[in-house]
């Protein structure tokens, strides 16, 4: 888009109701301006893990999301984001957002709440999110009624990039993954253990560096041990994440989540085989989010 078309474009929705929809991930940040145009103004930033993130780097951030609006007026603020589980972090999230981008009413979610709020409008279901870490819960049409906890990458995480990555890793240098495929995987990557050693238990974000791996597990599911190694992995998810939810046989379940748009077919399987049918698959909640909240303006 060129600068006067652009500026034209903030011109014409400046002068509507408009509401900001953010859809916050540790890797990046979704932005859009939802008004009565048909067209949502979108734009990326970095990624703010508000529970992490030093007040500074708050304000820093969303210092830049207000010069990108360019002087557009926003009446609200629906903030889903990473982190945002926490009242406390809730509460610095929507100081930040009012007094940064001038708006009087901020409201802070979590991604969780975001990603079923996409998958299912107004309707109750079970949603889940399979990304570089994974979730879920029991969605009543509004508002969470009940969340198996995740219990990170070191607990849980069940299907997740990170858990992915960690059983490959493991397999790899345990000789249970089949010869070719071990030597692939170590010539593709050029790690050694203690490189391996090094990212896991000394970097600052090991969950990011293990889900970084499996794109080498998507671009070899032609091989059978490691179309089953995803496959009980996401089996692992629906036995220990969706089966725990009353009624799940009888509600519909959807997935949002690279990791559940890569993995969409055997997703599919590893839920059948435990007597589920995945209604819907996406990367991205903020098509639904904006759906969600189209109403409001």
């Amino acid at each position: 888009m060129s600068v006067s078309v652009f500026l034209d474009y903030s011109n014409q929705i400046s002068e509507m109701r408009n509401i900001l929809i953010a859809d916050a991930g540790s890797s990046k940040v979704k932005w859009s301006v939802v008004s009565s145009s048909p067209e949502p103004f979108t734009f990326v930033t970095d990624g703010l893990n508000a529970l992490l993130a030093e007040q500074e780097e708050v304000n820093a951030k969303l210092a830049e999301v207000r010069s990108r609006l360019c002087g557009m007026e926003i009446a609200d603020v629906w903030y889903y984001g990473s982190g945002c589980a926490i009242p406390r972090v809730c509460r610095k999230m929507d100081e930040s957002l009012r007094n940064i981008l001038g708006v009087e009413k901020a409201h802070v979610n979590s991604d969780l709440l975001g990603a079923a709020r996409s998958l299912f409008g107004h309707r109750r279901g079970i949603a889940c999110i399979l990304g570089t870490g994974s979730n879920s819960c029991l969605y009543d049409g509004e508002e969470i009624e009940r969340n198996v906890p995740s219990l990170g990458y070191v607990l849980g995480d069940e299907g997740s990039g990170a858990a992915l990555g960690k059983r490959l890793v493991s397999e790899a240098f345990k000789g249970q993954l089949p010869a070719n495929v071990r030597e692939k995987f170590l010539d593709t990557y050029q790690l050694t253990l203690a490189d391996i050693l090094d990212k896991v238990y000394r970097s600052s974000a090991p969950n990011k560096f293990l889900a970084s791996l499996v794109p080498f597990l998507s671009d070899n599911l032609w091989n059978p041990y490691v179309y089953s190694l995803v496959l009980e992995e996401l089996i692992a998810f629906v036995k220990k994440n969706v089966a725990m939810y009353d009624g799940a046989h009888f509600l519909p379940v959807s997935f949002i989540g690279s990791i559940a748009a890569n993995f969409e077919k055997i997703l599919r399987e590893a839920a059948a085989s435990q007597g589920y049918t995945v209604s819907e698959i996406t990367a991205d909640p903020m098509a639904g989010l904006i759906r969600y909240h189209r109403d409001e303006v």
